[in-house]
């Protein structure tokens, strides 16, 4: 089983380092692996967005080697919960992050101004952001993708004035079409003055050292599985496919939680959408599927 390489970056002095966890192995990457990262460095007597409190992103072990194994998990302390914040996004980070040679990245510390985070290949520059500062997500996402370059192999996060005035339930955009969603992780990274954090990697941390013809064996029966069985279903109409079951359940999330059922719920299906909105369809780094559906 590899060892874990985790990033650990101290925004106090602007500084990056890997080190290889051989002890943390066993905790199989992505929820395991965060969780007890963030267990080392949390500090739950102090407020959520105290600038000793840690942003943990990890990845798992499949990632990128088999279909549908895209998500990327970040850990934190919740300002609108006061306790654990979990959140999973797909995108690209996942991939861009083994890409490389990163596992896991843990984030402490609080910048002096506005900034945003650049690692390349496991190197770190902190990068000033006071320009970003008050612009939307969009908006500077546009800038730092002309800056960095290579689309390709790069993933970025981003917040908006949200964020930055920490509201406790903002989010974090992960390449436009995916989110850190719920808890408030944007607003830890408005408190740590990070506007976005860039990954970059060219393939330095792929393990090569594989049996090929049984990897490939292996792989083309998870895929043909995700594309030819129940799961083929939500490339047809993404995963608001889900919106009529849930609401027969009585589990379909209406104004504000005070209620299960929505009377308009077909209007809102993945059905309904397909039919009347839909223009195209975009899949996360290494999925098949293709369930992000945009009108």
């Amino acid at each position: 089983m590899k060892t874990p390489k985790v990033l650990y970056i101290d925004l106090s002095n602007n500084t990056g380092e890997i080190r290889e966890r051989e002890e943390l192995k066993f905790f199989l990457g992505g929820t395991g692996l965060a969780t007890e990262l963030f267990l080392e460095n949390v500090n739950l007597n102090s407020h959520p967005t105290d600038p000793e409190q840690p942003i943990v992103i990890s990845t798992g072990y499949l990632t990128p080697y088999y279909p549908v194994a895209t998500k990327s998990i970040a850990l934190f302390y919740s300002p609108l919960t006061n306790s654990l914040g979990e959140s999973h996004a797909g995108g690209r980070l996942a991939l861009a992050m083994k890409l490389a040679g990163i596992d896991a990245i843990v984030i402490t510390g609080k910048s002096e101004t506005p900034c945003y985070i650049s690692i390349n290949n496991g190197s770190v520059k902190v990068n000033n952001a006071e320009p970003l500062w008050g612009l939307k997500a969009t908006e500077a996402a546009t800038y730092i993708r002309d800056k960095e370059g290579m689309s390709g192999l790069r993933s970025i996060l981003r917040i908006g004035p949200a964020g930055e005035q920490k509201v406790a339930f903002s989010m974090v955009i992960v390449d436009t079409y995916r989110h850190f969603g719920r808890l408030g992780l944007g607003a830890v990274m408005g408190s740590k003055k990070i506007k976005s954090i860039v990954v970059t990697g060219n393939g330095i941390g792929l393990d090569r050292d594989v049996n090929f013809e049984e990897y490939k064996k292996i792989f083309e029966e998870l895929h043909k599985k995700v594309t030819t069985g129940s799961m083929r279903k939500y490339h047809e109409y993404g995963t608001s496919l889900n919106i009529l079951p849930l609401n027969e359940l009585g589990s379909l999330p209406t104004r504000n939680l005070k209620s299960g059922l929505f009377e308009s719920a077909e209007k809102i299906s993945g059905e309904a959408f397909a039919e009347h909105n839909l223009t195209r369809k975009f899949a996360c780094a290494g999925c098949p599927l293709g369930c992000i559906h945009i009108a």
